[in-house]
């Protein structure tokens, strides 16, 4: 009987073979990742077409993996419980003041307004997305806790305007949003609002906007670009436009001043500074992105416009960071009529007094800290500045707030290390509270201006 044939075993692929293949796999892989990422590199580089893409998917998953690192905010969050450790109440302005805080937390999707005892008297939150649920404006994906109360402007009524910051990038803005005193929404302005707002007596509203542009008109082609442009917005009360935005860097070539922007020239720009960190603007991607930084929007009345130098009623005064610059804006010329350089570097915050003078946060004009000056237009003179004599030094290289009150005395908000404090002429500390989180507004409201409050009510309990 015929024994049946097996069948030979397949034989195995040598292992040498094997490896071999693994290796091709894994060199092609390598390569082409290598090549696309020597083409990407380019493209951003060079700027060319498909940059703005690349840099959006860049930004997203940076923006998913962060929003992964930090818990929901809170939204019933209170303010820390931290006491004021100076608190010398026959010598205080006192009034009620509103403060927002810049932290990935609760904290910062609402504003709170404090007595001289930095008890939470009426609070105002809201989160981004229920503002904006589809932002268009917003160039990637924003999680609630990533954006916060900036500035703010309170109604009598408790209506609250509220410009709204991202945290990745706190010099971006995310919008403006009107609140009633229960923090419903009145209506939204989806644009790049940043910093500052002003209300004028007819309830007309002043910003401060920028968008993302990618070549400069002529006479500016030595800004570097991509970068962020600003310009002056007017809203009418109910949050609609009112007239056509105005260009301050084309406001600044058309004018008297034009030479101020040399300043941005990459070739001219300053690298040393005195100041505590030197601010190296344009080396650093976040300030070459942003030409001017404008931090402050003043209306002007008659009253204050007299005492500056050639300006009008209905103008506004402006500072801008990356010029070291206060000026004064004609919105119907289109034009900058006004601006002055001093000693101040990066400024924050200016404001026309009562006197005439200008009440301004120096954020890095001396070498060892910040100060703040009262600046007379007129005769180029300080009749007053505070640097932390009887406290010691401050520093806030960002932000950073100061406000006169009726008794002469000033409120100085150090926000870098989260602390604010109020001074007498003769530079006596009367009182402090120190949260100790980025505070991005402080402004402290007479009892008269928050009427909305209950019968009774009592700024010092």
């Amino acid at each position: 009987m015929a024994t049946p044939s097996v069948p030979a075993a397949t034989p195995s692929a040598p292992p040498r073979r094997k490896r071999r293949t693994l290796f091709l796999g894994f060199a092609f892989i390598l390569g082409g990742s290598l090549i696309a990422f020597v083409i990407g590199a380019a493209v951003m580089f060079f700027q060319w077409p498909p940059s703005e893409f690349l840099e959006k998917a860049f930004v997203g998953v940076r923006a998913i993996y962060e929003r992964a690192e930090i818990p929901t905010p809170d939204r019933n969050t209170d303010l820390p419980s931290v006491s004021a450790n100076v608190d010398k109440a026959d010598k205080t302005a006192d009034g009620y003041m509103l403060v927002t805080l810049a932290a990935t937390n609760g904290d910062s999707n609402q504003a709170f307004l404090l007595d001289m005892k930095n008890k939470v008297k009426h609070r105002w939150g809201v989160p981004f997305s229920k503002v904006w649920p589809r932002p268009e404006h917003v160039p990637t994906p924003v999680k609630d806790n990533l954006v916060s109360f900036f500035s703010c402007h309170l109604h009598p009524n408790g209506d609250l305007l509220v410009v709204m910051h991202g945290l990745q990038q706190t010099a971006v803005g995310y919008g403006l949003v009107k609140l009633d005193k229960e923090s419903n929404i009145l209506w939204s302005h989806a644009a790049g609002v940043h910093h500052d707002i002003d209300v004028d007596p007819e309830g007309n509203i002043y910003a401060a906007q920028h968008e993302m542009v990618k070549s400069m008109p002529k006479g500016l082609e030595f800004i570097p670009t991509p970068c962020l442009a600003d310009s002056l917005i007017v809203l009418n009360p109910d949050g609609t436009p009112k007239g056509k935005p105005v260009p301050l860097l084309e406001a600044f070539r058309d004018s008297p001043y034009a030479e101020l922007l040399r300043g941005l020239e990459p070739g001219k720009l300053k690298t040393d500074h005195p100041g505590p960190v030197s601010l190296k603007r344009f080396e650093d991607e976040t300030r070459k992105q942003d030409s001017l930084h404008t931090n402050t929007v003043q209306y002007l009345t008659a009253a204050m416009a007299q005492q500056i130098p050639g300006a009008k009623a209905g103008q506004v005064l402006i500072t801008l960071r990356n010029l070291d610059a206060i000026a004064v804006v004609d919105l119907n010329e289109r034009k900058v009529v006004w601006a002055a350089r001093g000693p101040w570097q990066a400024l924050h915050d200016a404001q026309v007094l009562d006197n005439g003078n200008v009440l301004l946060f120096d954020n890095q004009g001396i070498p060892r800290g910040s100060r703040v000056l009262e600046y007379n237009p007129r005769t180029q003179a300080f009749p007053w500045s505070y640097s932390g004599e009887n406290m010691g030094a401050f520093v806030s290289t960002e932000r950073g707030m100061c406000q006169r009150f009726a008794n002469g005395n000033t409120l100085i908000v150090n926000s870098w290390d989260g602390e604010i404090f109020e001074v007498t002429r003769e530079k006596e500390v009367v009182w402090a509270y120190a949260p100790h989180k980025f505070i991005a507004f402080a402004k402290r409201y007479t009892p008269d201006q928050v009427a909305f409050l209950p019968a009774g009510s009592k700024p010092r309990p």
